[in-house]
């Protein structure tokens, strides 16, 4: 997507006042990146939403990183 130089990005979900546009496909990168990172070392769900809100404090949606985090460590179902 990002060797598309698009000039508006539409998120699933942004905070307002985020960018939309292509260095948002990059900030998305960096993140699914640093939650592989992150869950490599992470013992449970609970560490793995910790890491990720130290690297990300700011970053808004915190369920969705609760929720991703005890799926990828297999405390919860999805689908």
């Amino acid at each position: 997507m990002a060797a598309l130089d698009p000039e508006v990005v539409v998120p699933g979900h942004r905070l307002p006042g985020t960018a939309a546009d292509a260095s948002a496909i990059t900030a998305t990168r960096d993140y699914l990146l640093a939650f592989e990172e992150e869950l490599a070392k992470a013992a449970d769900g609970a560490a793995l939403t910790e890491a990720l809100v130290r690297r990300y404090p700011d970053h808004g949606m915190l369920i969705a990183a609760q929720i991703g985090a005890k799926v990828a460590k297999a405390e919860m179902k999805w689908g």
